[in-house]
């Protein structure tokens, strides 16, 4: 009965104590997690794990800071990986470890830190599978569900300085490291849909897909009305067909991709149609594309898209003698 009951089953206190250090235990678990993951790719790349020591010394490994900065100079990130976007996401959260660490309470900044969680794991399961080529997915599910009894956070809210609110000095100076993380993260180019994801519960019906993008939010009001909202593609697919290649030209170290290398991959593996890169609208025929598109696209080489311009060339050879 014990198992079946949970959390509810448990005295107040140890239920309190529960909500109460939940968010920091993940957090500090998740951070130690990504520390043995990066020097495990240290190591797997015959790559030193230590600082230098002097004579007599004990050998330290390095910190999970150092291990970022060292995976990054040794380009062991995998290909389709931003790994600047992975960093200002671990750091995000070792930011709300450190504190959590040194503060008892740090229910406050629980809220500021849940879209670096969500996204951290997603970001952790696709490292591993492209380095190691686990995928931790066989054994634990992707989704973390939010319980609780208030709405999620409103992420611009947080971000947003107001000297007049009532927020103790250390949420306001981690807000505002959150906010130099982001704003570092943005002006590199990174591909921000891997630093933090902004999260909705959605109502999904398995036979209709594509229909389905509504998203369900509790409106804090007195009745705690529920209402629904549709997904905005502004903000998951928000480049143009122009802004895309000049981010994935940025990004990638190959030659400098043109309009008919774009046009070419759109159409050999066709990207327009999967939702996971490409927003349409149904009485329009521009196309939105998303941050995973940008990581996608940067990280095929020249071969792959030479030899999709060549077949794209002859398609359209065919094209055109077909209408003939």
């Amino acid at each position: 009965m014990g198992a079946a009951c949970g959390a509810a089953g448990r005295p107040p206190r140890a239920r309190r104590a529960t909500l109460i250090f939940r968010r920091p235990l993940t957090t500090i678990l998740l951070t130690n997690a990504w520390e043995l993951a990066l020097k495990a790719a240290l190591r797997q790349a015959g790559k030193s794990l230590f600082y230098r020591t002097k004579r007599g010394e004990k050998y330290r490994s390095v910190s999970l800071q150092h291990a970022l900065v060292r995976v990054t100079n040794s380009k062991l990130w995998p290909d389709r990986i931003d790994g600047s976007a992975l960093t200002a996401n671990i750091s995000a959260l070792t930011e709300f470890r450190d504190r959590a660490i040194h503060l008892y309470n740090a229910q406050g900044l629980g809220a500021l830190i849940y879209p670096f969680l969500q996204q951290n794991v997603l970001n952790y399961r696709d490292f591993v599978l492209a380095r190691f080529g686990k995928d931790l997915a066989d054994s634990v599910t992707w989704q973390l569900l939010p319980l609780a009894a208030t709405a999620p956070a409103d992420s611009v809210s947080f971000m947003r300085v107001d000297k007049n609110a009532r927020m103790v000095a250390v949420a306001q100076e981690f807000v505002e490291d959150l906010r130099k993380l982001l704003a570092e993260a943005e002006a590199s180019g990174s591909d921000m849909a891997r630093v933090a994801m902004v999260y909705d519960i959605s109502l999904q019906s398995v036979k209709k897909v594509t229909s389905a993008d509504l998203a369900v939010a509790v409106v804090p009001t007195a009745n705690g009305r529920v209402a629904i909202r549709k997904t905005d593609p502004n903000e998951t697919h928000p480049h143009s067909a122009t802004e895309l290649l000049a981010k994935v030209n940025q990004r990638r170290n190959g030659r400098h991709l043109t309009t008919r290398d774009y046009q070419a991959i759109c159409w050999k593996e066709g990207l327009r149609d999967q939702p996971r890169y490409a927003w349409r609208h149904m009485s329009s025929q521009t196309t939105s594309w998303s941050g995973d598109a940008v990581s996608y696209l940067a990280a095929l080489d020249d071969a792959r898209y030479d030899q999709v311009r060549r077949e794209y060339r002859a398609e359209l050879r065919m094209r055109h003698a077909a209408a003939k």
